[in-house]
C-alpha cells in the first residue's frame, strides 16, 4: 500500500515537472475547445428547439433522391408518402411542401401547377442528377452587342436569357445602383443611363435606344415589405381582395360582364405594384409593351411586361368602379424558380398594394374569423 503511494506520487511529480512549461498553452487550448464547445453546443440546441417547436426540419436530401428514383412528377402528398416510408415516421404536410419550394425556387428541380381554381395541384420533378435545371439553349452573347432589331424579334426565352446574361456580368452593378435608392435603372453599353423612382415607359426607352444607338435594359427593385418564407399552411391566410381584369379600352360593363376575375392577394406592405400572370392575361388579350423588363422581388429576379389594365371592384353592397392602372404581367409564373411571388405564397394568382385602396378609394375590413375581406367603396 505504502509502496503503492510513493509510485503514486512520483508519477505526479514527474507530470508537473514535464508539463510544467506547456500548462498555460494547454489551459489556453482547452479554454478554446471549450468555447467552440460551447458555441457548436448552442447551434444544436437551437435546431433541437427549431425543429421540436416549430417543426423545422430539412428533408431536401432525401427528396432530391426520391424524385430522381421516381423519374416521374410527384405530388406533394406523394411526395410526403415517399419520405414518410424512406424515414419510417411522420413527415408532416407543410414541411414536405416548404422543402419542395425552396428546392425549386433554388433551380434544382423543376415544379408546375396543373388545374384551376380550388382544384390546382403543384407537381415537382428532378432535374438532372440534381443538378440545377437545364436551361433552353441559348448562345451566349454580349448583352450590348445585340443590335434593336435582334432583340425586338427574339422569343420569351431569349429574352430571359439575355437578361440572365446581363445579371451574370454586370450583377455588382445593378446592386449597388438599385441599392442606392433608386427604384428602376436603365443599362446601355455596360453603364447606367438613367435612374428614377417611377418605371420608365416603352416610349423613354425607345427614345434613349434611337439617341444612344444601342439595347437598352430596364431593371427595377421591388420595395416589398413581406417575409420571404412565410409559408401558408392550415389555419394561416393571406388576406385578398377580388378584382375584375380587362383591357384598358374596355368598356366598364365589360369589365365586369366578361373581365378575368381574379383573387388577388393584398399587401399593404407594397405600395403600388400590381403584378398578375402573363398566361392568365393572354385570355383578356390587352395591348403589352415590347420591352420585356427584369424585377428582384425579395432578393430574386422575375420578367415581365408592362400592361395597361382596367381593374374593377365590386364591393359588398354592389357598388362598383373601375380605374386604370400599369400593370406587370409576369412570365413563367407557376414556376417558383422564376416567380418570387410565389415565395410568400404558393398559390397566389395576383399581387396588388395599398395605392389601389387610396385611388379608388376604399375602405377594407379582414375578418379573421371568417378569412374574408369585406370592401366598401368610398
Amino acid at each position: 500500500m505504502l509502496r503503492h503511494w510513493i509510485l503514486q506520487e512520483s508519477r505526479l511529480e514527474l507530470l508537473e515537472k514535464s508539463s510544467f512549461k506547456s500548462s498555460l498553452s494547454s489551459i489556453r487550448r482547452r479554454h478554446v475547445t471549450e468555447v467552440l464547445l460551447i458555441h457548436f453546443e448552442r447551434k444544436a440546441i437551437i435546431l433541437v428547439i427549431l425543429r421540436v417547436i416549430f417543426g423545422v426540419a430539412m428533408y431536401e436530401d432525401h427528396i432530391l433522391y426520391i424524385l430522381e428514383v421516381a423519374q416521374r412528377p410527384l405530388s406533394i402528398a406523394e411526395v410526403r408518402e415517399a419520405l414518410a416510408e424512406k424515414l419510417e415516421g411522420e413527415v408532416s404536410y407543410e414541411t414536405t411542401k416548404r422543402d419542395l419550394i425552396t428546392l425549386s425556387a433554388k433551380g434544382l428541380i423543376h415544379s408546375k401547377s396543373i388545374g384551376k381554381g380550388k382544384r390546382t395541384t403543384w407537381v415537382f420533378w428532378a432535374g438532372i442528377g440534381g443538378q440545377p435545371a437545364a436551361k433552353a439553349p441559348f448562345e451566349r452573347v454580349d448583352p450590348f452587342k445585340v443590335s434593336i432589331a435582334e432583340r425586338d424579334s427574339m422569343s420569351h426565352e431569349e429574352l430571359v436569357a439575355l437578361y440572365d446574361c446581363l445579371v451574370e456580368e454586370y450583377g455588382s452593378l445593378i446592386r449597388s445602383r438599385l441599392g442606392k435608392g433608386s427604384r428602376h435603372i436603365i443599362l446601355c453599353d455596360g453603364k447606367v443611363v438613367q435612374a428614377s423612382s417611377y418605371e420608365p415607359s416603352d416610349e423613354e426607352v425607345n427614345d434613349l435606344e434611337n439617341r444612344l444607338g444601342r439595347v437598352c435594359y430596364v431593371l427595377t427593385e421591388d420595395p416589398i415589405e413581406e417575409s420571404s418564407w412565410g409559408i401558408l399552411g392550415d389555419g394561416d391566410y393571406y388576406p385578398s381582395i377580388e378584382v375584375l381584369i380587362g383591357g384598358a379600352e374596355w368598356k366598364e360593363m365589360e369589365v365586369f360582364n366578361h373581365g378575368l376575375r381574379i383573387a388577388a392577394d393584398f399587401d399593404t406592405g407594397n405600395p403600388d405594384i400590381a403584378a398578375f400572370s402573363h398566361e392568365d392575361l393572354n385570355l383578356i388579350r390587352p395591348v403589352m409593351t415590347r420591352i420585356m423588363r427584369r424585377a428582384f422581388h425579395l432578393g430574386r429576379p422575375y420578367d415581365y411586361y408592362l400592361v395597361t389594365l382596367k381593374i374593377g371592384i365590386k364591393d359588398s353592397v354592389g357598388a362598383t368602379r373601375c380605374l386604370q392602372k400599369k400593370s406587370r404581367s409576369v412570365l413563367s409564373w407557376t414556376e417558383f424558380e422564376r416567380n418570387p411571388f410565389l415565395l410568400a405564397n404558393p398559390t397566389r394568382k395576383g399581387f396588388v398594394g395599398r395605392d389601389l385602396m387610396l385611388t379608388f378609394p376604399f375602405n377594407i375590413l379582414l375578418s379573421g374569423r371568417n378569412k374574408r375581406s369585406k370592401v366598401l367603396l368610398e
